[in-house]
């Protein structure tokens, strides 16, 4: 068939839904993207480093799946909520962490975090629902919100989390979310961490006034300083918990999960099941595989704390040490992501990178995670994939690039 034929048969321009012109598309400034800069260290992704995750375990385990008597099962089609024995060993965590029991008919499996966030907007929300989230807050889950067309109410994160006081003052003054999305435990992206006494708060209100609270939790295994802190599952039954392997085992195995309280297991499954039929299941036996095994993702998780507190320690030492007066950045107790704030006047986050990406560092500006209430100054980083030699080299470009724009300014 000719190329003028093709053409001939092609439509023209097709109309996109009307909710494709309200969300949102969120493209990280990485100077990888640009093609003329070598050796660049960026700081922008949230990737786990790639050295803590067990490939050779892995491989291992789908081998022994894909050889061994349930070879032909793991191939075929599952049920959308998940293979029976890996819910039950979610379950078995989750009552650990909130200190009661949770069923194994709470759990479904989901590939990976925002699908998990995904299946609950797509179970509970209308068009023009209102829904109150993290300010800032990552675009991946705004984007995913935004899908459903609700209301957005942003409430401001601070050093100890979502300000569960400005939540109640809006609820007060009679607005009434269906739904609260957080990151409690090391936000996405300010790595801060929502306190015991904000959190029981939150439990509280979301009982008071009706809504549900999900409660998306990747990074809390991260955790290299300081007590955990009992979620805010521990609370109230009005929690969805959303969790996730792609930190600890690979974001590429694309597997999560979701804990539901009981009301609502059959929507967010029919929702589950409509969407992808089922998360892969050769994938589901292999992690039953290796959850299986006595003690060892305990192990394996007490080596990541480590990993990630070097190299935060790394980059806030080589922050203070070369950009004083230029920028500073929070101490987070665990996570992926420092929050920085340039302090330099006349300087914004969105200047200092244009000169940065030209000396082979990068990160994501602080306006990019807004909602509604973009602050120039701000700025995220994450430590997780640079050696701790890597991140004072990138504090060294930072320093460089701060004197160029600055000079610039002049």
């Amino acid at each position: 068939m000719s190329d003028e034929s093709v053409e001939a048969i092609l439509p023209g321009p097709v109309p996109l839904a009307r909710r494709m012109g309200e969300v949102g598309t969120w493209v990280m400034r990485d100077p990888l993207r640009l093609g003329d800069v070598s050796d660049v260290i960026s700081l922008a992704g949230g990737l786990p480093a790639g050295e803590t995750l067990p490939a050779a375990e892995i491989g291992e385990a789908v081998m022994r799946v894909t050889t061994s008597r349930l070879a032909t099962t793991a191939l075929q089609y599952s049920a959308a909520e998940g293979l029976p024995v890996l819910r039950a060993w979610i379950a078995g965590r989750a009552s650990l962490q909130r200190g009661r029991s949770v069923a194994a008919s709470q759990v479904v499996v989901t590939a990976g975090g925002l699908q998990g966030l995904d299946v609950i907007a797509r179970a509970l929300l209308d068009p023009g629902d209102l829904v109150a989230i993290d300010e800032p807050v990552f675009p991946g889950s705004l984007h995913c919100l935004e899908m459903y067309q609700p209301e957005f109410l942003s409430i401001p994160v601070d050093d100890d989390g979502l300000d569960v006081d400005a939540l109640a003052e809006r609820l007060e003054g009679g607005l009434r979310p269906k739904l609260v999305y957080t990151v409690a435990t090391f936000h996405n992206p300010t790595g801060a961490t929502l306190s015991d006494v904000r959190r029981r708060k939150l439990a509280d209100l979301a009982e008071r006034y009706g809504f549900v609270v999900a409660e998306d939790e990747p990074y809390t295994a991260l955790r290299f300083r300081g007590d955990p802190v009992p979620p805010v599952a521990a609370y109230s039954d009005h929690v969805i918990t959303i969790g996730s392997f792609s930190k600890t085992l690979g974001p590429g195995l694309r597997a999560g999960w979701v804990v539901v309280p009981p009301a609502l297991a059959d929507a967010v499954v029919r929702a589950k099941r409509w969407s992808d039929l089922h998360t892969s299941t050769l994938m589901q036996y292999a992690l039953v595989e290796l959850l299986g095994r006595d003690a060892w993702f305990d192990e394996h998780l007490a080596r990541l704390p480590g990993v990630y507190g070097q190299r935060c320690a790394a980059l806030r030492a080589a922050v203070a040490a070369h950009l004083p007066g230029v920028l500073e950045v929070n101490d987070p107790a665990g996570g992926l992501f420092v929050w920085g704030r340039v302090v330099a006047p006349g300087l914004s986050a969105d200047d200092l990178l244009d000169a940065a990406v030209r000396r082979g560092v990068s990160y994501v500006s602080g306006p990019q995670f807004a909602v509604h209430h973009p602050d120039p100054a701000t700025m995220r980083m994450s430590f997780a994939g640079s050696s701790p030699e890597r991140l004072e080299l990138a504090a060294r470009r930072l320093a460089d690039a701060a004197t160029a724009a600055l000079g610039q300014q002049a």
